[in-house]
């Protein structure tokens, strides 16, 4: 996988824009202002998919190194972690039409993997109309059987959950997990890294600090804001510094 960059100047420009955005919209913007994918094409991206390309766009725009910091879920101690991002990235898998297509007794189902589409769907519709899992089965699996006339709502628990974990297996990336240890009390346990909230985060971050400076140099040497984000850091830092002098 390559890195994918956002410079200092399209990452303005795309935090701006995107600013209004819900998820999982706001990710897929930043992802077609450094990929110059089209965005319906990267909505249509499975979850693992989208988050691979994400974590391309992080490594590429912030560097491997990645520091986030966690709860002990049993004693409460904040744990300060550090790890590689590539370390994140799962190999892609190649998904042919027959593993979309799963058979129990008298069952049939076809599905394919969700994405941002169907992210959106969830978030837009799970308080006044039930379960996440409910909507995913509904846009995302075809049941029949030979038995009944079958709805998706009437799909057994035990093939959903077999679809599920089906899902989980053809697009692992969708669901990447942490292994943690907690020194205070020597509990350990899973925790799910979502690479779209944390690039978010981090260029929330960012952008709140690359306006400041532009603000504090354009105020004192009268120079624009693109003249300002052509600057390496390096040197956006030095000017600052003689400020203070």
């Amino acid at each position: 996988m390559h890195a994918i960059a956002l410079d200092d100047s399209r990452l303005l420009d795309t935090w701006d824009r995107a600013a209004m955005l819900d998820r999982p919209w706001r990710e897929l913007a930043l992802l077609e202002s450094a990929s110059g994918i089209p965005f319906d094409s990267l909505a249509r991206l499975s979850i693992g998919e989208r988050d691979r390309l994400l974590l391309a766009v992080r490594i590429g725009t912030f560097g491997k190194h990645l520091e986030c910091e966690t709860a002990c879920p049993s004693c409460g101690t904040r744990l300060q972690l550090a790890f590689d991002a590539a370390q994140l990235i799962v190999p892609q898998r190649t998904v042919n039409a027959s593993d979309l297509e799963l058979t129990d007794d008298d069952w049939t189902v076809r599905f394919r993997l969700p994405d941002s589409n169907d992210l959106a769907a969830c978030s837009a519709n799970i308080v006044e109309n039930g379960d996440a899992a409910d909507i995913l089965a509904e846009r995302c699996m075809t049941v029949t059987s030979s038995q009944q006339s079958a709805t998706n709502s009437v799909i057994p628990n035990r093939i959903r959950e077999r679809v599920t974990e089906r899902m989980s297996v053809l697009d692992p990336q969708a669901d990447v997990s942490l292994s943690l240890h907690c020194a205070a009390c020597s509990h350990e346990w899973q925790a799910p890294f979502d690479p779209a909230a944390f690039l978010l985060h981090e260029v929330d971050g960012y952008a709140a600090r690359l306006t400041t400076e532009v603000h504090r140099l354009a105020r004192a040497y009268g120079w624009s804001e693109a003249s300002i984000l052509e600057m390496s850091p390096v040197r956006r830092r030095r000017y600052l510094s003689l400020l203070l002098q």
